[in-house]
């Protein structure tokens, strides 16, 4: 993967969700510890997008999708100079050189004697889906609502999140005081914070172009699936 920088990679994302009719604003990237890197978007259905920033609709609530691509830039390089580079940086009395670990008829005998480990990741792709905060504020403290809400997304995350590794619903309660105020036992709690996570899983062994473009699509094929499924969880509960 050597053509491949951190940057290109975050184009190749943006690529996919365009693939997928879901367009972006908001992009940040950074670091987050010295070897960590992020690129991270906000996205949208493109017609909302394009409806929101026009200027035709003063204030269009849509649901939305937080993307976040999380990159081990020691595997982004080791994935680009492969097990026999990031060997050769080694030396010392018990390491074996580059030439026995990866002896020139391999492919004949037992292979070369190191490789990338299988549980060893390039990154993670994740997407936060979640609706805008006035379907939330609209919403009374009904138990039966509530529960009717819950079931309806774990039904939505579940029928949706069949491509990710790691799927959670996340829902925080707002507590409205009653009239005898916050320690009232019998006041009601409504949801005030609402959002579907998917995680996706890159593998640096065999790491690609084509495989970061299977995740990628992966990930914003999920995502727009989940943005207009919300849509029907919420007007189903409302």
């Amino acid at each position: 993967m050597p053509q491949l920088s951190r940057h290109q990679i975050g184009a190749t994302l943006l690529g996919a969700l365009r693939q997928q009719g879901l367009g972006v604003r908001d992009l940040f990237e950074g670091r987050q510890e010295p070897v960590s890197w992020f690129f991270r978007c906000l996205a949208y259905d493109q017609s909302e997008l394009d409806i929101m920033e026009s200027g035709a609709i003063d204030a269009l609530h849509a649901p939305s999708a937080l993307l976040e691509l999380t990159l081990d830039e020691v595997a982004l390089a080791g994935a680009g100079i492969g097990p026999e580079g990031l060997a050769s940086y080694l030396t010392g009395d018990r390491i074996p050189d580059v030439d026995e670990l990866f002896p020139e008829n391999s492919e004949a005998s037992a292979g070369p004697i190191v490789a990338f480990h299988p549980d060893v990741m390039l990154g993670y792709l994740s997407a936060d889906v979640a609706p805008p905060s006035l379907w939330l504020d609209r919403r009374t403290a009904d138990a039966a609502g509530n529960e009717r809400l819950a079931r309806g997304l774990a039904r939505m995350a579940q029928h949706t999140g069949g491509e990710a590794n790691t799927v959670e619903v996340h829902i925080e309660g707002a507590l409205d005081a009653s009239e005898e105020g916050w320690a009232d036992e019998a006041a009601n709690v409504r949801p005030a914070g609402v959002s579907v996570h998917f995680s996706f899983e890159i593998p640096l062994a065999g790491a690609n172009e084509r495989e970061l473009g299977r995740v990628f699509l992966a990930g914003a094929r999920t995502a727009a699936r989940a943005i207009e499924e919300m849509r029907r969880v919420f007007e189903r509960t409302a």
